[in-house]
């Protein structure tokens, strides 16, 4: 009996292949050589190489410029989802299906900064953490936390709620302008009219929740769902009882919390004095 894991990997190479084949089949129709390609993307021959030989991950901007170049009107792009699709651990997927169609997210987070709200490299960073991984898995597994930020581009965007404890901004997963720079960027995200952000400082965390980070998704038929990650896996809990006792914590949380202007002056705070950036 074939195991779940290697459906996946076989899922994965297919999706790769057929990927690697059509950027190829573009390029050989329009004359275009590795190299001229490259010069052409503002890429290296030996990246799009690597791309048509299966040994780096197509990012969506570099798919985007080859689709613009090739003129393939969009093919190229149109298999990334699948790509993305399959980069993601089994146990993550049933999450991510569901956080596209949510009409609403609720998120408490008290290590990293959300994923939907991450920068490239604050991300990249993310990812490189531990456990160890290859260079190959770290660009899979970030081209597809990038493609769930699609849903803050969606026509009906879901209403996103974010409670971020304070040790979040303080904790520095690379260099200061990096860091600088994510912060910058949860200061522009949250001005859309659809986001709520709020920082728990270190002086209101004592009357906070303690259950550590979590996520609570309604569904467009109202339905709610507990997502909660340990280490190495994560779980849906759609027991209504205890989703509506996390729904109280988060609640809990966003009282407690820095109303959503002080907390971008708060940001702001963290950025200029411990990044060193106005």
């Amino acid at each position: 009996m074939t195991s779940v894991a290697t459906q996946t990997d076989e899922c994965g190479d297919a999706a790769h292949r057929l990927y690697a084949a059509e950027l190829r089949r573009w390029r050989q129709e329009r004359g275009v050589t590795q190299e001229r390609l490259a010069a052409l993307t503002h890429y290296s021959a030996a990246l799009v190489g690597m791309v048509e030989k299966l040994q780096r991950n197509p990012t969506r901007e570099f798919t985007s410029r080859c689709d613009d170049v090739l003129r393939t009107g969009g093919a190229l792009a149109r298999l990334l989802p699948l790509l993305a699709a399959e980069s993601y651990p089994s146990w993550f997927r049933p999450f991510v299906e569901m956080e596209a169609e949510a009409t609403a997210i609720q998120e408490f987070e008290v290590q990293v900064i959300a994923g939907l709200l991450q920068t490239e490299d604050y991300a990249r960073a993310v990812l490189n953490s531990w456990p160890p991984k290859s260079a190959e898995e770290i660009e899979r597994r970030l081209a597809a936390r990038l493609d769930r930020q699609r849903i803050l581009d969606r026509a009906d965007p879901p209403l996103l709620s974010f409670v971020l404890d304070e040790s979040v901004l303080r904790r520095p997963m690379g260099p200061a302008s990096m860091m600088a720079a994510q912060l910058t960027h949860l200061i522009e995200t949250a001005a859309r009219p659809n986001i709520q952000l709020q920082i728990l400082t270190f002086e209101q965390a004592r009357d906070a929740p303690t259950d550590g980070a979590f996520v609570v998704l309604e569904l467009p038929q109202r339905e709610r769902v507990l997502y909660v990650e340990g280490v190495g896996n994560g779980r849906l809990v759609p027991d209504e009882e205890i989703v509506d006792r996390f729904a109280r914590a988060f609640s809990a949380a966003q009282c407690q919390a820095l109303s959503m202007a002080d907390s971008i002056a708060f940001i702001e705070m963290v950025r200029r004095e411990r990044y060193g950036c106005e």
